[in-house]
């Protein structure tokens, strides 16, 4: 196993209160990532009508065809739970398609008043 893989998640960090992003890696199964490929775009599809859902983007690293990076922001907990309780979404995790994840949550640095 490579040094990397230790650091990917067996569990979430505490999400943060409030409006939020999300930023990782995912580390597909060579022969799963195809694939989870063709998941995540129908993830990002549904993504674009869940409430709460502000921002959802997951790219495919172009060096790297295993490793997937993402970056969501959601209006608070409630949204993000809600997106990952999807049927997409659970069956992701329960079909173990993928080693691990690395994830930050942060808040924004919201914009100067003017």
């Amino acid at each position: 196993m490579a040094d990397h893989d230790n650091e990917f998640l067996t569990e979430l960090p505490e999400i943060p209160e409030g409006e939020f992003v999300i930023f990782g890696t995912v580390h597909a199964i060579p022969e799963h990532a195809d694939a989870l490929e063709v998941v995540y775009a129908e993830t990002t599809r549904l993504a674009q009508s869940e409430p709460g859902s502000i921002y959802y983007c997951i790219c495919r690293d172009e060096k790297d065809r295993n490793m997937f990076h993402f970056f969501e922001r959601y209006a608070g907990r409630q949204a993000f739970e809600d997106h990952n309780a999807q049927a997409i979404i659970v069956k992701l995790i329960a079909d173990k398609w993928f080693r691990g994840v690395k994830a930050k949550f942060l808040k924004a640095i919201p914009p100067t008043k003017v």
